[in-house]
């Protein structure tokens, strides 16, 4: 060890390490002290991953990445200078000893700062009124240091490549986040120009961006907090950073004549970099200046080849480091043929995608979602606590009905001539446990196939499919649950009333057989819904107003008139309903005006309400539909004057009453 060309390295980053050392520090003891002085002992208190350091963690991962990024910049800054890197080599050290002791002084520079932090937690975690335990500080540092190691060597091998410090800077941001923004960017041009493209499902999930935005690995180290580690994925990232500085070994040894007047070592290297970012850049000015001009091929071709020439000049700029840059025609001649590929590779890849319908025989469930079911939706960033069944039908009549809507829907090239676009999205469940997702716009609400599958999702049979709390697999994990009614609210945040209200209504849902549609009108309004959380998810659907536990649940906080908004309306009718009579009266409800609707089904007017209201508020609903109520809540009626509520059946709330 040579200490003198150690000291040398270490002193040409010490001030960054301080700054490192100081931000550590506001970012983590600093931030917990005040967060302890300014806070109410309240038991156990954590946040994500059940442990308070995690709280500014992504903040602090963020900035020490950077930090990183930059220590190694300076640290390999003689290589960008002619004398300074012929004086170094001129040095009786090999390059195999010069490369250890520059990548030894940046492993000291991570190290010492992340121990001082933890030597501080350590001490201070006796004065905070939460608890940090000593596990905790020690996971910290380790994944921390995991981070930092595998930045260190990413941005180590990425300085090879080039002679310039700007362009490594660039280059380290390119290699990290050129390939999210790539493939991101092909999604959201494909999601432009063909039908059936679902970038993120409804029902969770990475969809489409997943695979390249859960392996960037800023995104990826950041994630892991929320998830939970991934063991597995964090080995191949620590073979990566072992396989690269490897690799930096060889290439600086065998590199004897360093270019310092060439941007890149590596001529092939440059093009590529130039062709990616070309088509990226193209990509990108080509959906802004579609959004902002018709509809038309030409204008798709004209937006997409001026992003091209764009992006092309944009980045040589950045290389070459100014404006007054020099063509290569190679550079010129790689990239046209890239452009040219990627078209050829986008539009027969996007048709095929977008043509496939599966076989029936190989779909074990569907998932049928739209603006008429926008209750139900969902944000998984950690494990699902609901079953696998929730918002999945199994029956085969729903399956083949949802391949044969999907076979219309890609029949239908733009939008519908006539009636009102319905966007819908189908997700069909795959028997060797794969996903095929799929969206569309271009069905028309009249469209003989979409009335029947709504009218078929739209029933009682499938009401526990689509309700949130019904498909709770694990109530332990839940941090909050919120019942909504059209106007009432009900907010349940102790973890055991939550496991009590979950276990009843779960138990009280295969005694409720509701034959009453699950929506109670055409503007997607459901009469109860619910939202809850856990550490990293989110959920938002549906709930059976019939089931005792949530009326019970209700009644205990207030009436039950009142959480629907059955007090405020101003337009109240019933109509009873024999059994034969159910079906096509709720089919005809989403079809015809009101005035139809009361002249076939003998409608009345409802003068005497309190009555109703009363019956209602002692738990006077009836799934069976026999006798059903139709009212419009007061925001109904702020929407629209009285002869507009009156002539519509849809601006009515439906419910079954005894």
């Amino acid at each position: 060890m040579n200490r003198t060309l150690l000291n040398h390295f270490m002193g040409g980053i010490f001030w960054l390490t301080v700054l490192f050392l100081i931000g550590n520090i506001l970012i983590q003891p600093l931030y917990l002290w005040i967060r302890s002085v300014n806070s109410e002992p309240v038991g156990n208190m954590t946040f994500i991953s059940g442990s308070m350091l995690n709280e500014t963690l992504p903040f602090q991962l963020a900035a020490s990445m950077i930090y990183v990024v930059l220590m190694v910049m300076f640290l390999f800054s003689y290589k960008h200078k002619e004398a300074s890197l012929d004086f170094m080599h001129s040095m009786p050290v090999k390059r195999r000893k010069l490369l250890s002791h520059a990548l030894i002084a940046g492993v000291i520079n991570i190290i010492i700062p992340l121990v001082i932090t933890a030597v501080i937690l350590f001490f201070e975690r006796y004065f905070l009124i939460f608890d940090i335990t000593i596990m905790e500080i020690v996971e910290w540092f380790f994944y921390t240091l995991f981070v930092l190691l595998v930045v260190f060597a990413i941005s180590v091998f990425v300085g090879f490549l080039v002679n310039s410090m700007f362009v490594h800077m660039q280059l380290v941001v390119i290699v990290f986040f050129l390939p999210v923004v790539f493939w991101g960017l092909t999604v959201s041009v494909a999601d432009l120009l063909y039908d059936g493209i679902a970038p993120t499902p409804s029902t969770g999930g990475d969809g489409l961006m997943g695979v390249v935005v859960n392996n960037t690995f800023p995104i990826f180290a950041i994630q892991q907090i929320i998830d939970g580690f991934t063991l597995w994925k964090m080995i191949i990232w620590i073979g990566i950073a072992v396989v690269l500085i490897i690799l930096s070994y060889l290439y600086y040894n065998r590199s004897r004549s360093e270019n310092v007047h060439q941007t890149f070592n590596n001529g092939w290297i440059r093009d590529i970099l130039v062709a990616f970012i070309t088509i990226s850049g193209m990509l990108l000015v080509g959906l802004v200046i579609s959004f902002a001009l018709p509809n038309l091929t030409v204008v798709y071709v004209f937006a997409f080849v001026i992003g091209a020439i764009f992006s092309y000049i944009t980045q040589e700029m950045f290389f070459q480091g100014t404006a007054k840059i020099n063509f290569r025609w190679r550079s010129i001649l790689i990239s046209a043929i890239s452009v040219v590929v990627f078209w050829i590779v986008f539009i027969i890849g996007w048709q095929q995608y977008t043509s496939y319908v599966p076989d029936q025989s190989s779909v074990e469930s569907v998932s049928i979602n739209g603006n008429w079911s926008s209750n139900n939706w969902m944000s998984n960033q950690g494990e699902s606590i609901m079953t696998e069944d929730y918002l999945f039908i199994e029956d085969k009549n729903v399956i083949s009905e949802g391949v044969a809507l999907h076979q219309e829907a890609i029949t239908n090239e733009g939008m519908p001539e006539s009636g009102v676009p319905e966007s819908f999205e189908i997700i069909y469940k795959m028997q060797d446990g794969s996903y095929v997702n799929r969206s569309y716009d271009n069905i028309s609400m009249e469209n003989e196939k979409y009335q029947s599958m709504m009218e078929t999702l739209n029933s009682g049979e499938y009401s526990k499919v689509y309700d949130v709390v019904y498909n709770i697999e694990d109530s332990s994990e839940i941090n909050n649950l919120e019942l909504y009614g059209i106007e009432g609210y009900i907010n349940l945040e102790s973890s055991v009333e939550i496991a009590e209200f979950t276990d009843a209504y779960q138990k009280a849902a295969h005694q409720v057989d509701t034959e009453m549609p699950m929506l109670t009108n055409n503007s997607n309004a459901s009469a109860a819904s619910a939202s809850l959380s856990t550490d990293g998810n989110y959920y938002n659907g549906n709930v059976s107003i019939y089931n005792p536990a949530l009326i019970n649940k209700v009644t205990e906080d207030q009436n039950l008139a009142e959480f629907l908004g059955i007090g405020s309306s101003q337009n109240m009718h019933t109509v009873s309903l024999s059994d034969d009579a159910k079906e096509s009266f709720f089919r005809d409800y989403e079809t015809m005006s009101f005035d139809e609707l009361s002249e076939k089904y003998d409608v009345e007017s409802l003068d005497d309400r309190e009555d109703v209201i009363n019956s209602i508020n002692n738990g006077g609903l009836d799934a069976s539909g026999d006798k059903v109520l139709l009212y419009s809540p007061e925001y109904m009626g702020m929407e629209m004057d009285v002869e507009e509520v009156e002539s519509l059946a849809d601006a009515f709330i439906m419910l079954g009453i005894e």
